[in-house]
């Protein structure tokens, strides 16, 4: 007799509890680490008013429970020879799914793209692009923009002037 095997649907298996509400704590706490995630638990600490040890359990629960999604040092695009942005918006042919995911998957791997939106209105995808230079940002139209047979046309609008940038979320505390 066959042994049962154990079922693969991931909706059959017993769910993790849900995460925790941010109370004011979290929100300061999520709030300074996004200013500085490398602020030692100290100060840490003694800036949301708490002692280290709860801060800590704090910040170990935020990140367990994917309100702190990864640690990352911010690079100056300038400083290494990144200067040239371009807002390129994409329209395709087709949207049918698999061409939407096949499309997501091959711009997810182009290291110039800094970010895919799949967007409303009378674009696809809005695409951050970052490059050394004009030349450069040619070189990637060719290599992969008129490379992808999906493409009906895209448009290309360059940054002037960076207003602002900021990769925090704000949370009311």
């Amino acid at each position: 007799m066959k042994k049962p095997q154990a079922s693969r649907n991931p909706k059959s298996q017993v769910a993790a509890p849900p995460p925790e509400p941010l109370d004011r704590i979290d929100r300061k706490i999520l709030n300074r680490l996004q200013r500085d995630a490398a602020i030692p638990n100290q100060d840490l600490a003694e800036q949301v008013g708490l002692s280290p040890a709860p801060t800590s359990r704090r910040v170990r629960r935020l990140k367990e429970e994917g309100y702190i999604a990864r640690e990352v040092a911010l690079v100056d695009p300038a400083r290494v020879g990144s200067t040239l942005i371009a807002f390129v918006s994409v329209e395709l042919d087709r949207q049918r799914e698999d061409v939407l995911r096949s499309f997501e998957r091959h711009i997810s791997t182009q290291p110039e793209v800094q970010q895919c939106y799949f967007v409303t209105g009378e674009t696809d995808y809005m695409l951050i692009v970052l490059c050394r230079d004009m030349d450069h940002y040619n070189d990637f139209v060719r290599q992969v923009l008129a490379q992808e047979h999906n493409i009906k046309r895209f448009r290309s609008s360059f940054n002037l002037q960076r207003i602002k940038f900021d990769t925090g979320i704000y949370l009311e505390e």
